[in-house]
């Protein structure tokens, strides 16, 4: 459902905020599952925070400081325990240190600047209490000389700009918890992501209703499509080639049926009204795995190009294979849209043959039961006659060093990501049903659908193969996520929705891999301590997290680095 034809700019403008709405709602609502579970199971939160960056607005509650910041792209829990403050205090250190009224030490004073009752050289410090003993800090200056003061559980420390920020007893930490409960805080986020993924879902699939495929009726034909101005809305569908029909399952399957015979011809029996009618349409075809598809095609005239000579005995005007809208940026050759293919060239080791490209549906079948294509992933060269202008073609012969050699994604590829190699339209619709919970049925299928697409996609980058054709280059950062949240935005609000689920789906599982950096990671540290029955050294742990963050921060540099070169393509 399509709610705004939009393009150009007004496109542009509405993807940047639905981009930032989305990613914005994803993380926040992922770190406020760790907000829940840490603060139910009593860990000091410092700060939950929409967005990050320059605060705009801020609310202190009972012990957690709810923050607006100036980026809206995310936000953040700051748990107790994650953080190493206290180490920054050392002995010998000069720091100041204010009383409350019942003389105990409310604020620990490390801006020179500010004002303190008291200030001196650390000598001992414990913030910690992890035996149970009361915080205290020892201070010794010349005129107080050396005093050892009981500081609040409720103190805070106070930085430059008066930055403040609560110390955390042992008890109060992520560290003092036990280890499932460890695991609980860290799984809450993810958790949180999938159910944000089938809310939204739901939401989605009751929005749109269900294909009422009981019946044969037209509900829509798209805008562009060979049924376009032919076919009407209430149009009833009784016949595909010969065949009778009496819903929307038998259309669709007949269809599919011709289709397979790689004939992209159908003929339509139509009544409308008290009246039945036959068309013929030659459908839109997309050869998905190449990135090729003949939407929006048109012939080509002969006097278009230098020679009218036949071509595989067809007149160069009445030649079957449309014109390509632009190709995947994934594939590397130079076909755009307005190009016609002529010939198709398939190498894989010692077999080296040749196609006539001498219709549409010859150009479908190549692509989809050439065994070098589907399974071992062949070198693929085109000849085409290339659009110099409105009114002139270059012939583009195949040779051997001719730049653009393609390879097409293998049916180990396409069936991973549920995507069928070869796919046909005229561009009509069924008509739309509520059905309460067959929608709520629809939602958890596609939920599950989007929870094994990004196990399906690792075990394509990592797993054994003999054709590797996916890999880190696939990735995809925020640069990519937003040049593709365009495409969805352009076909409405439903189809964003989707979308979003899908990346929320995305960010709660990619957490959960045992990557020390991520949620998955600290997950892992719990089950060794569970299993060892001791903890990580606080600073080993630290170090590799460390190391973690710098290699994913690599790997999202030349993630973004190949979204903008594919963008630029």
């Amino acid at each position: 459902m399509t709610l705004l034809a939009l393009s150009g700019a007004p496109l542009i403008i509405v993807t940047i905020i639905a981009f930032v709405f989305m990613i914005g709602i994803i993380v926040s609502i992922h770190e406020l599952g760790h907000y829940l579970v840490a603060s139910s199971f009593d860990v000091l939160c410092y700060e939950y925070s929409i967005g990050f960056g320059p605060l705009i607005y801020k609310k202190k509650g009972k012990k957690t400081q709810f923050s607006v910041r100036a980026i809206p792209l995310g936000g953040y829990v700051s748990m107790a325990g994650e953080d190493i403050l206290a180490d920054d205090i050392k002995k010998e250190d000069t720091v100041g240190v204010n009383f409350n009224e019942a003389e105990e030490v409310s604020e620990i004073i490390l801006d020179p600047k500010a004002t303190a009752q008291v200030r001196g050289k650390c000598s001992d410090i414990d913030l910690n209490g992890i035996n149970g003993e009361d915080l205290r800090i020892t201070l010794t200056s010349d005129e107080t000389g050396v005093n050892t003061y009981k500081v609040s559980e409720t103190a805070s420390y106070v930085f430059e700009k008066n930055s403040r920020l609560q110390i955390a007893k042992y008890d109060k930490t992520v560290d003092s918890k036990a280890w499932w409960k460890k695991i609980l805080i860290y799984l809450a986020g993810p958790v949180m992501n999938f159910l944000l993924a089938i809310v939204i879902l739901i939401i989605a699939f009751l929005s749109q209703g269900v294909a009422n495929t009981e019946s044969s009726k037209i509900g829509s034909v798209s805008e562009n499509m060979p049924a376009y101005g032919v076919l009407l809305e209430g149009d009833e569908i009784v016949s595909v080639n010969g065949n009778p029909v009496s819903s929307w399952t038998d259309f669709s399957d007949l269809s599919k049926a011709e289709y397979n015979d790689f004939n992209t011809e159908i003929i339509l029996g139509i009544k409308r009204g008290e009246e039945l009618k036959t068309f013929t349409f030659e459908a839109w075809s997309g050869i998905n795995s190449i990135g090729l598809t003949n939407y929006n095609a048109k012939k080509l005239k002969s006097s278009l190009v230098p020679t009218t000579t036949d071509v595989y005995g067809l007149e160069l005007g009445n030649l079957g294979v449309r014109y390509i809208t632009k190709p995947d940026s994934n594939f590397k050759y130079p076909l755009s849209t307005g190009d016609y293919l002529t010939k198709i060239n398939v190498k894989y080791e010692s077999r080296d043959d040749t196609y006539p490209a001498s219709s549409w549906g010859e150009v479908c079948r190549i692509f989809s039961t050439n065994e070098y294509i589907t399974n071992k992933g062949a070198e693929i060269r085109f000849e085409y006659y290339h659009k110099v202008s409105d009114t002139e073609y270059v012939l583009v012969p195949i040779t051997e060093t001719m730049q653009g050699v393609a390879q097409a994604y293998v049916n180990e590829v396409m069936n991973s990501q549920s995507v069928e190699v070869i796919s046909h339209y005229i561009g009509v619709t069924s008509t739309i049903k509520f059905d309460f919970f067959q929608s709520i049925g629809n939602a958890f299928k596609q939920f599950w659908h989007d929870f094994t697409l990004v196990f399906r996609t690792l075990k394509l980058l990592i797993a054994p193969s003999t054709v590797r054709q996916v890999g880190v280059q696939n990735l995809s950062s925020v640069v990519g996520i937003f040049s593709q949240l365009t495409s969805y935005v352009a076909a409405g609000f439903i189809s964003v929705l989707l979308f979003m689920a899908l990346i929320s789906t995305n960010l709660g599982i990619v957490n959960l891999l045992p990557i020390p950096a991520l949620d998955g990671g600290k997950i892992l540290f719990a089950i060794i301590e569970a299993i060892t029955k001791k903890r990580i050294p606080k600073k080993v742990e630290m170090i590799i997290n460390i190391v973690s963050y710098l290699l994913l921060f690599g790997l999202l540099i030349f993630v973004t680095y190949n979204d903008i070169l594919r963008l630029a393509i």
